[in-house]
Formats: structure tokens, sequence, C-alpha cells
């Protein structure tokens, strides 16, 4: 705002001063001879250097105007170029357990409509929400297997190369690329599954028991639970043994720090002398399955859940649940 006002000031004096030096121009035209001869020639030079002047600025002005223009340019591909790059590297942590939801999908919805179509070229936007869409598709087939994952990931691939040609960074996920990634995806899909299905089972058991189960622990496979705090020593057990893909939900406590439990025991001796009384057996879940990573839907994840659920609220022993037996033995 200072430039334009000082530039409009700096017009209107020279437009004045040319002004006065054409009338004194005209002047000596018309009255030849009653000018000095040196004002004159002052007067001519002046006239010279008014209109330089004025040229001067003119170009400066053109020359200001496209720095301007060069410099705003500069700003716009450098917050499109931040953008892009926070787009990309949200789509990655979306998909870090190989699931996307809907609630998901409209974050990134979102995110396109704020940060992507304002700076990216029409055709790009609608190939961008055009494998969103595909996306969208996958997701509300609520299916978690290997053919749906590669599929998701392709339009993945297809949203980076995008943006990375939006932003000229030159490399891009080809087909030899993919594969590539792909293989390497095979060998670090069973983790991030296996990884997925316990944090899924740990959430929805300690949405609804939080303040009774506590301490949640996965060992060698085995998700453990604390129950009632760590006095008790008690803990829920869910798991197999001898790695056999059974899957048995079980209380267990340490047979000789916890002598209180004894007559609830499931034995007095061998390797279940630690477990307790009442165990059940989940016949519809491999636990190999879990332990490996392999495909497990997300009905089956939820299903085990629920019986964990339903093993601490409704199972008894002896006709006690879990809580009365813990304040039975501790009480003595």
């Amino acid at each position: 705002m200072k430039k334009e006002f000082f530039k409009s000031k700096l017009f209107i004096a020279l437009a004045i001063l040319l002004a006065i030096s054409l009338s004194i121009f005209i002047f000596s035209i018309i009255y030849e001879g009653e000018m000095p001869k040196l004002v004159e020639n002052i007067n001519n030079s002046a006239i010279g250097a008014i209109f330089t002047a004025i040229i001067t600025v003119f170009l400066l002005q053109g020359q200001t105007a496209s720095e301007e223009d060069k410099e705003r340019n500069v700003k716009v591909f450098e917050k499109k170029s931040e953008l892009f790059n926070n787009f990309i590297e949200e789509l990655w942590r979306i998909w870090d357990d190989r699931y996307i939801s809907m609630e998901e999908l409209n974050e990134l919805l979102k995110l396109v409509a704020k940060d992507i179509i304002p700076y990216a070229k029409p055709e790009s936007s609608e190939s961008i929400l055009r494998s969103l869409n595909n996306i969208a598709i996958e997701a509300q087939k609520q299916q978690n297997s290997k053919e749906s994952k590669v599929q998701v990931q392709t339009y993945l691939y297809s949203i980076i190369n995008i943006l990375a040609k939006e932003i000229g960074l030159g490399g891009a996920i080809e087909k030899q690329v993919a594969l590539e990634l792909n293989k390497l995806e095979e060998h670090i899909l069973p983790y991030l599954n296996r990884k997925s299905y316990i944090q899924k089972i740990k959430y929805l058991v300690q949405e609804r028991l939080g303040k009774n189960l506590t301490d949640f622990i996965e060992e060698d496979g085995i998700l453990w639970w604390r129950v009632k705090g760590e006095e008790t020593g008690m803990w829920l057990r869910v798991g197999d043994t001898n790695n056999n893909g059974s899957t048995y939900i079980t209380y267990w406590s340490d047979f000789y720090n916890n002598r209180q439990y004894t007559s609830y025991r499931y034995a007095q001796k061998g390797a279940s002398k630690d477990w307790i009384q009442g165990y059940k057996l989940i016949d519809t879940f491999d636990y190999n399955l879990l332990r490996k990573g392999e495909e497990l839907s997300q009905e089956s994840i939820e299903a085990l859940a629920n019986e964990i659920i339903k093993f601490y609220e409704e199972g008894l022993i002896n006709n006690k649940t879990i809580d009365e037996i813990i304040e039975e033995c501790n009480s003595k």
C-alpha cells in the first residue's frame, strides 16, 4: 500500500514538472527570442530528463510487478508442496494398519477439498477423487482380504503419483516398483495384521471392562489383562497352549506367589496349576491365524472380543464370579 502511494505521488510530481517544462517550451516557441537562451537550454534538457524518468518509472514498475508475481508464485508453490506432502504422509499414516474406515475416508475427503483441489489441476483433482471413491467401495465391502488390500494400495499409489507429478518430484510408483513393494508387503503384512488384530481386541475389551481389566500385555502371542489391580495377583489369559491353535479364555494366577487361590485352581500341579477353574474353549476361532497374522475378518475379531467380555461378565466358578472369588480369597 505504501509503495503504491509513493508511486502515485512520484507520477504526480513528474507530471507537474513535465507540464511546467512543456509550458516553458511552448512559450519559447511562441515568443521566440524573448526567453534567455540559457533558460531555454536548461528547460529542453529538463524535458528530456523528465521523459526519461517517466519511462524509467514505468519500466521499474513493470519489473517490480514481475518480481512480485514471481515471489507470489514461489510462495504458492511452496505452500502447495507442503500441503501435498502432508497429504501423502496422512495417506500412509491411515494405511499403516492396512485398513481404511469410512471415518478415515471422510477425513481424507475434507483434506482434498481444503488442501488439494484449490492447488491441483482440475484433471488431477478428478483422478484423486475417483481413486478415493474406489477406496470407499472397497471399504464398504467390509473385507480384510489380501486382494482387497492390494486393490486399495493400488489406488493409493495412483493418488501419490498424481500429487508427485503436480509438485514435480520426478519419481513415481510405476508398475515394476509397485510389484517390488507388494513383495515386500507380503513379508511385512503378517506382522501388521497381528498388531492390528491385537489392538482391536484390546480396544473392544477395555472399552467395556477398562476399570476391571487393566495393564494389558501381549507376551509370546498370548493376551493378558490384569484383573482388579496388581494386588490381586489375578490375570485374564487369552490364547492357546503349545501353539496348537485352540483358543482358551481363562483366569491365571501364579501358583507359588498366590496360594490364596488354591481351592479354585484347575490343577494342584503340572502345567495347568496356574489356571483357575472354569476356562472356556472357543472352537470357532483358530488362534494360529492371529499369531501368524493371517487373514481374519473383522467379524471374527469382534466375536472373540465379545467372548472375552462375556466370560468376565457372566462366567461363574462354583456359582461365583471372579470378583467374588478375588474378594473372598484376599480378605482372609
